[in-house]
């Protein structure tokens, strides 16, 4: 398209040119210099007019062609010229956006609590942009496959991704080798929610409480295992985390291929403890399956009240863990639409039927700029870049 853009450009230029040219050649300014009889060999018939009269006084040249006529030629053709190539340099008009459904990218399978995020804002989404949204689950490699295919995409804002953190700003410091930079090959675009997590176990451990868990740990012949939703999520790293915080009791990580088969496992007593999304665990907490012993958040949680956060139980100040979802599109994406996306979004969020939808599922609506979920990303990075090196956790 480019090549065609500068093949056109040159030939409509040249084609100025030419205008130009013909109009200089009508106004006399070609072909031997200006028609003016002070600048050209007087014929013998100039030397006979009568002396001291100007032949361009009666609006007529030497020649009697309309001097006025000619003037206003020369200058409509001078303007022509000198805007042509101006107006033939602007780039040709964008295309009206969106002009074709969207693909929505997610890394989970469909129908875990991030997936039904997804569909709850690419519904409404599809509402606003006129186009559908279509939602395209790739899961595989803590998120590396979707994300390498997001980064690879045509950057124009129909291919946009919902990346978990651990996807967007863990796997680039737990990983060896990913085919991505979090902020090379993506341009943030709106932080969609923050998903809290908490730290549940099975009823019957003799540990009702954090602090009892911890001295379990430390007391119990070879410790206590702790499942996760596989190395390198949040929810590996943040049992991590309070480990290297409360003095590195025995907890030995039992890795599992997402939260659902995580959660399960501590259901059935396989293994005792794990940290994970309140979405997820949510129904077996409300089932009695599972005991909430602390969350992993700042402040508590309106939708469990009663249970503490880990830093009020374990006396860990400062203690706080996350996971969150964020919109993300390929690197250099449009601004004008990236910003369009995110005012869409976060006007969704603020429809009160959707944030109690996602608080339901265990979400904490977000919104905002691409500008404050570039800062939040590059801050989260940082962060999960030093629990991985302090606590020497690896995936690959």
């Amino acid at each position: 398209m480019a090549g065609t853009y500068s093949t056109d450009l040159r030939s409509r230029v040249a084609s100025s040119r030419q205008l130009l040219a013909a109009a200089m050649s009508y106004a006399g300014l070609r072909d031997g210099g200006p028609h003016h009889a002070s600048s050209r060999r007087r014929s013998g018939a100039d030397c006979m007019k009568a002396p001291g009269r100007d032949p361009s006084a009666s609006g007529r040249d030497s020649d009697g062609h309309d001097v006025t006529r000619r003037r206003t030629a020369l200058a409509a053709a001078l303007l022509a010229a000198a805007a042509a190539p101006a107006a033939l340099a602007q780039p040709p008009p964008q295309p009206d956006w969106p002009d074709r459904p969207l693909r929505l990218v997610v890394p989970v399978a469909p129908g875990g609590p991030a997936d039904q995020q997804a569909r709850l804002v690419g519904q409404r989404l599809a509402e606003r942009l006129g186009q559908p949204v279509v939602v395209e689950n790739r899961p595989g490699a803590n998120g590396i496959v979707a994300a390498e295919l997001v980064a690879r995409a045509v950057p124009d804002a129909n291919t946009i991704m919902l990346a978990p953190s651990g996807t967007y700003v863990i796997n680039p410091s737990l990983y060896r080798s990913v085919p991505y930079d979090p902020f090379r090959d993506f341009a943030p675009v709106v932080l969609l929610s923050r998903v809290p997590l908490v730290l549940v176990a099975h009823p019957a451990l003799p540990a009702p409480s954090l602090a009892e868990l911890l001295a379990l740990a430390r007391t119990r012949p070879g410790g206590l295992a702790y499942a996760s939703a596989g190395s390198g999520t949040p929810s590996h790293l943040a049992m991590e985390m309070l480990r290297a915080a409360a003095g590195n009791p025995p907890l030995t990580h039992v890795p599992f291929s997402g939260s659902g088969p995580s959660l399960a496992a501590v259901v059935a007593g396989q293994v005792p403890v794990a940290i994970e999304a309140v979405f997820s665990a949510s129904p077996f907490l409300r089932a009695g399956q599972l005991r909430a012993l602390a969350t992993a958040s700042a402040r508590r949680l309106a939708v469990f009240p009663e249970v503490p956060t880990i830093a009020e139980a374990g006396g860990l100040p400062g203690f706080e863990a996350a996971s969150w979802l964020a919109f993300i599109a390929p690197a250099r994406t449009p601004a004008e639409r990236v910003r369009r996306l995110a005012a869409e979004i976060t006007g969704i969020l603020r429809l009160p039927e959707l944030r109690d939808r996602l608080v339901a599922l265990g979400a904490e609506p977000a919104g905002g700029t691409p500008e404050e979920l570039e800062a939040f990303a590059r801050a989260e990075f940082e962060k999960w870049r030093r629990v991985v090196r302090e606590t020497g956790t690896t995936a690959g």
